[in-house]
């Protein structure tokens, strides 16, 4: 964007934030929070067996009959859209909606119940990942809907989208037990779980238009099929969050109370401070923290108010205290997994924003959401009416086995955050104000993860470096991001399974991550 200059260090900069210098004391050493651990079980898809792989194969076969063809005709124009600097970032999203919906009206099958998007598969079955395909783009139509309201979507051919009828389609097809897209029936540890928090926030997004002209037999249909996740047993980490999205949904449209409280105490205690969730008793510190701690935990907030308000908005405004020094206008120091969900990463910011924190203004977050979304969609991050499994085009090293092909549409978080709010918070009347980097050098600590995060004025970088490492016994083989084999590409083909090496920067020991990306090319 021209019309931010970067200046000198500004004053504020140093609000709520102590700085470093090589002559300050050392904090002192560093301690972990101990979370009290859970044994993993043994998840049916991680271990398939030759059954398993049957079916596989028999979902591969329908996908490769219902799929359609790829369709790239709007991947040029919405890159070079981005591209512009004299267009706002509203005008901007508005285009990506419309983008995203002629997509999925393209892809999408058995009464938009699934969409099978191109791509690589993840180690579900193709209907899984079909299923993805509308559980995480409903969520996207029903925030513009939230704002809109009934009027068709005109996509980029210039044909109306009717959204209402879409999603109402999408929810009696998907929850019918005698309909071809029947969402089916959930298990313990299954994906679809995971998927029924988009969808139940989905309809909460609609209700008004959608739920609320329902006939009591089909929202009794419908809320039959959420009712599910009540009985099913999930991985313990920010997957408990999933289960209460249903829970808390169900309950705003019913006033049946059926939220798991102690799932809710257990995504506490994985609270580390400073806005700060370790994603698990032994999991990492990453960018779920960003789109899946606090985003979900923001919808709980949305959804009711009542629901433990005070604890959920301070974790944020302390997160997004430190967060907001990571965003340069050219990319982001990303450290984890899922680095496919690179869009999301402004969404606490404009969450924040929302909820009248005083840590950041909406100019800040507009300049950090704009960027975000236009250096990396200008530089090919749509393809296809999807987000790429990468980080520009498709990367099969960046693309985690239980990623699919609609897998990164979890890369749209933020602008269903910015749909829903951003009208009512400001932001997209805010006159955009510069990032921290663009202002001054910083250097400062996050004790909540036991790391450095320095920022260089001069070249606009943001590093971070943590100050432990996950491995003892390294080397730069075992540091490396791993292509995937020839061996493996082909049994991924065949079998329609994702059989990729797994590239967890963190877990392969690599402690230092640079905005400009430099361990992703």
């Amino acid at each position: 964007m021209n019309d931010v200059q970067a200046t000198a260090a500004a004053p504020d900069i140093k609000e709520n934030i102590e700085l470093m210098s090589l002559n300050t004391v050392l904090p002192p050493p560093y301690k972990a929070k101990h979370i009290l651990a859970t044994e993993r079980p043994m998840i049916a898809y991680e271990h398939p067996t030759a059954a398993m792989y049957m079916q596989l194969f028999k979902q591969r076969l329908v996908r490769l009959k219902m799929k359609a063809a790829t369709y790239s005709i709007n991947d040029a124009a919405i890159a070079d859209y981005f591209a512009k600097s004299n267009v706002g970032i509203e005008n901007k999203c508005q285009y990506l909606v419309r983008y995203v919906a002629e997509a999925f009206e393209h892809y999408s099958v058995w009464d938009y119940s699934h969409a099978y998007y191109p791509g690589r598969p993840s180690q579900q079955n193709a209907r899984t990942d079909a299923m993805e395909g509308t559980s995480r783009v409903l969520p996207t139509l029903a925030a513009w809907l939230s704002h809109h309201g009934p009027q068709p979507l005109v996509g980029l051919n210039d044909k109306p989208l009717d959204i209402v009828a879409m999603l109402r389609q999408a929810f009696l097809a998907g929850t019918n037990p005698q309909h071809a897209g029947y969402w089916g029936q959930l298990h313990d540890y299954d994906q679809r779980i995971c998927e029924s928090a988009d969808l139940a926030l989905a309809l909460w997004l609609s209700r008004e238009h959608v739920w609320q002209h329902m006939t009591a037999a089909e929202q009794a249909q419908i809320i039959t099929w959420f009712k599910q996740v009540n009985h099913c047993q999930t991985v313990d980490n920010n997957w408990h969050l999933f289960p209460l999205t249903v829970q808390l949904v169900i309950k705003a449209l019913t006033g049946e109370d059926s939220v798991a409280y102690d799932k809710y105490q257990r995504i506490k205690e994985f609270h580390v401070g400073d806005g700060w969730f370790r994603d698990g008793a032994k999991g990492n510190y990453d960018y779920y923290n960003a789109w899946g701690f606090h985003y979900s935990l923001y919808w709980l907030d949305q959804i009711d108010s009542n629901f433990d308000s005070d604890f959920i908005r301070q974790t944020l405004a302390d997160f997004v205290s430190q967060y907001r020094y990571f965003f340069t206008a050219e990319g982001l120091p990303f450290f984890g997994r899922s680095a496919c969900y690179r869009l999301a990463a402004a969404a606490p910011l404009i969450m924040a924003v929302d909820q009248h924190s005083e840590v950041i203004s909406a100019g800040e977050a507009q300049r950090a959401f704009a960027t975000s979304l236009e250096y990396f969609i200008s530089n090919g991050a749509m393809q296809h009416g999807t987000p790429t499994q990468g980080l520009f085009g498709d990367d099969t090293r960046l693309v985690d086995n239980y990623s699919g092909p609609a897998s990164s549409f979890w890369s749209l978080r933020a602008l269903n955050i910015a749909l829903f709010c951003g009208e009512r918070c400001g932001l997209w009347q805010a006159e955009q104000q510069p990032l921290p980097v663009e202002q001054g050098d910083f250097n400062f600590s996050l004790p909540a993860i036991n790391a450095q995060l320095m920022g260089v004025f001069e070249t606009k970088e943001v590093v971070v470096v943590f100050k432990n490492d996950y491995l003892s016994e390294q080397s730069p083989s075992s540091r490396r991001l791993e292509p995937q084999s020839s061996r493996h590409y082909w049994l991924e083909k065949i079998l329609g399974r994702a059989e990729r090496p797994k590239n967890n920067l963190l877990r392969k020991g690599i402690t230092c991550y640079s905005s400009k990306m430099s361990h992703f090319f």
